[in-house]
Order: C-alpha cells, then sequence, then structure tokens
C-alpha cells in the first residue's frame, strides 16, 4: 500500500507545470512571442544526508512549455524529469507528455490533453504509467487565481479506487513561488510535495522541496543555484 501511495506522490511530481505553466502557455499562444529560454545550475543537500548537482532547463514561447531537469547525486545516479506541453489557440486544446526517471532507473510516464472550458477553466485527462508497467488514469480542473492557480482532479486505479488531487501555485512575494500538492488515498491518509523558490535579481536563488508521506516521514531537499534566460524575457 505504501508503495502505490509513494507512485501516487510521484504522480504529482511528473504533474509540475501543469497548472504552473498552464496559463503562461495558453497566454503565450493568444499572443505569439519569441522563445525563451531559462536554465538552473547549483546543488542540493537533504535532510537524510544526500547531496549533489541540480540542473534544469525549461523554454517556452509560440504555444509550447518544454522543461528538463535532473540530479545527481554523491554517488553519481541522476534522476531526471522531463516534459512538454502545447497549446493551439485556435481550437482551445492542447497536448503533455513527460516522464521521470529515479536514480534507481525506473520510470513512470504521463501522457494526457487539454481543453479550454466556455467558463475560462481548464481541464487536463490522461493516464500515468508506473514503473511496474499499472496504469492510472487522471483527470483535473484548473482555475487561475489573483496569485496564481489551483487544481482538484482525481488518480483512480485499474481496481477503481480513487485518491483526490489538491494543488496551487502563487507568487507569495517578489521573486517567490510556491507549488503546493497533495494526494489523499482512499483510505484518508495524505503525502504531499511543497516547494518554494526564491530567484534574486541577480539570478541567483534557493528551492526548497518537502516531501512528506502518508506515514509521516519527511524528506527536504535545499538547493541553491544560479538562473539565466536567454531570449525575450516575460513581463513582471
Amino acid at each position: 500500500m505504501k508503495n502505490d501511495y509513494t507512485f501516487k506522490l510521484l504522480a504529482i511530481i511528473i504533474l509540475v507545470g501543469v497548472f504552473a505553466a498552464l496559463f503562461d502557455t495558453a497566454h503565450a499562444a493568444a499572443t505569439p512571442k519569441p522563445m525563451r529560454t531559462r536554465t538552473r545550475s547549483g546543488t542540493y543537500q537533504s535532510s537524510n544526508g544526500n547531496s549533489g548537482t541540480v540542473a534544469a532547463t525549461i523554454t517556452r514561447g509560440q504555444g509550447k512549455a518544454t522543461r528538463t531537469g535532473t540530479l545527481t547525486n554523491q554517488n553519481g545516479q541522476t534522476a531526471t524529469h522531463t516534459s512538454t506541453r502545447t497549446w493551439d489557440k485556435a481550437t482551445g486544446t492542447g497536448t503533455v507528455t513527460s516522464s521521470a526517471t529515479g536514480f534507481n532507473g525506473a520510470s513512470s510516464n504521463r501522457s494526457g490533453t487539454t481543453v479550454k472550458n466556455a467558463d475560462g477553466t481548464v481541464s487536463d485527462q490522461g493516464t500515468l504509467t508506473r514503473p511496474a508497467g499499472k496504469t492510472f488514469t487522471y483527470a483535473e480542473t484548473t482555475t487561475k487565481t489573483a496569485a496564481g492557480a489551483s487544481t482538484t482532479g482525481t488518480i483512480t486505479g485499474a481496481d477503481g479506487k480513487v485518491s483526490t488531487i489538491s494543488a496551487s501555485v502563487a507568487k507569495t512575494a517578489p521573486g517567490t513561488v510556491t507549488h503546493d500538492r497533495t494526494v489523499t488515498g482512499p483510505d484518508g491518509k495524505t503525502a504531499t510535495h511543497d516547494i518554494t523558490t526564491q530567484v534574486n535579481p541577480n539570478g541567483t536563488g534557493t528551492r526548497v522541496v518537502e516531501i512528506t508521506q502518508p506515514d509521516g516521514t519527511k524528506t527536504v531537499r535545499t538547493e541553491t543555484f544560479t538562473s539565466t534566460t536567454m531570449g525575450t524575457p516575460p513581463k513582471p
């Protein structure tokens, strides 16, 4: 059971950028802009004693957002995440694909579609496949808020059991963005994945990732990085 919860938490990690970049991507499609790329590189230290390097690249523009991220631990092992989202203004639809590979080499994948609703919300649905090949379906709706966006949804297993998703992204201060995600299992137990990113005017910054498992076990990873933007920067 714990492995199922761990996977569902990973499923939420795979969804990183879904609601965060959702409206940015749609707006970029509405007013085409030159492609811009932001890179981050630095180091990390975890509360469980692990450490290593971090690297990420995010490219946005012309109705498309591509993200890649890599963690390399003290033993030289790597964990990676990649995602691509597209958006077509004319049809009000889009696609999303992503994959995550852990330090042990096991991979999970996601594939889905996006549609903008008449009330301005955006719905996503698709499938999540865990390393053992077990497939889950998901459905979620994202609503724009004054500070960012909020998402609610479900993840359904082949056995019909349903877990719920609750997530939000918000700009809490100049240069600071928070991402909070919670998965609640059929028995009411929860797993959370919270990120706070602070980027300073000079491009340096910190990123704190806190993961809490259903049994209460908590891991905190603190990243220190330097960020560089190429192309036309986004408006403040």
